[in-house]
């Protein structure tokens, strides 16, 4: 009873924190609408400026989009740890079960907004700045690549799993060794530092299995294999096959294919040139007509 009222108080909690969070997003972009259409009736702002320096205003802007960027991302963070919790103990969320790439599209919603933080109209050539969310991006690329791995493993695809491992491996190290100010980030770097290890050992030992398994499946002489290729096309594919004992066996198509060949080669007109014929002008008669007259002079 203590442990369910415990995890009730984290929902309810959560969705306070959800609730509010949406308020202030809410207010963000009706405080953002109304100050775009504040400049677009400045007239002020539609002369251009000889100086390439932004205006109070403009940079009223820029914070107030940063503040909607920062708050939305603290809710994309609080999705992806409620999903991470639904997860782990197998719960549904809106009766759907949690999937890897539910977490991936959350991280690149994520990544999606520092990009756009990057962005920000006034803060390209701070490089404090744009170092900071470098580092920030680098983190959060480091658990986007952990759940396509995860991904790449539901569907069979070791090898690329095992890269996308390691490529997550060097943004966690990278990040870690990096002046990243979040604590609550780089205790969940930790975390994935370790369940990384431990991944990729699963991954491995899935391979080497699936391996085995085909291995077995291909010379397993228990199981019946059928092959619509006669066997004159396989022949260096070594399998037992019970269907070539019997009274119509796969091993040759009969009658063979059609192929088209010269009706007189050319070999045979060029040899024809050097082919000495014996003299048969004794048995034709030729010769005989060669002693009679041609005929009226």
């Amino acid at each position: 009873p203590y442990r369910l009222r415990q995890v009730c108080s984290e929902c309810n909690r959560g969705a306070k924190q959800d609730r509010n969070l949406e308020n202030i997003l809410m207010d963000c972009k009706d405080a953002i609408s109304a100050l775009k259409d504040e400049i677009k009736n400045d007239p002020k702002s539609k002369t251009p400026s000889e100086s390439k320096q932004m205006s109070s205003i403009n940079y009223l802007l820029s914070y107030l989009m940063y503040l909607r960027l920062v708050r939305t991302i603290e809710r994309n963070n609080l999705l992806v740890q409620q999903a991470e919790e639904a997860r782990k103990n197998n719960q549904p969320i809106d009766g759907k079960k949690v999937r890897p790439q539910d977490l991936t599209r959350l991280y690149e919603i994520i990544l999606q907004n520092y990009t756009e933080l990057q962005q920000l109209p006034g803060f390209e050539t701070d490089g404090g700045y744009q170092k900071e969310i470098d580092i920030e991006l680098k983190a959060y690329r480091a658990f986007r690549c952990y759940y396509i791995a995860q991904v790449l493993t539901g569907l069979r695809r070791f090898r690329e799993a095992l890269a996308m491992l390691e490529r997550c491996s060097t943004y966690t190290s990278e990040s870690l060794a990096s002046k990243l100010q979040d604590k609550q980030l780089i205790n969940k770097l930790k975390i994935l530092e370790q369940d990384i290890e431990s991944c990729k050992f699963e991954v491995h030992a899935d391979s080497v299995l699936e391996d085995d398994d085909d291995e077995d499946t291909k010379y397993s002489s228990g199981k019946l294999y059928k092959d619509k290729k006669p066997l004159v096309d396989r022949l260096d594919d070594y399998r037992e096959e019970s269907h070539v004992l019997t009274k119509n066996p796969n091993i040759f198509k009969m009658p063979p294919p059609m192929e088209a060949v010269p009706c007189k080669p050319l070999f045979f007109d060029l040899a024809c040139n050097f082919v000495e014929f014996p003299n048969l002008d004794d048995k034709t008669g030729a010769a005989n007509n060669k002693k009679q007259g041609a005929g009226i002079t």
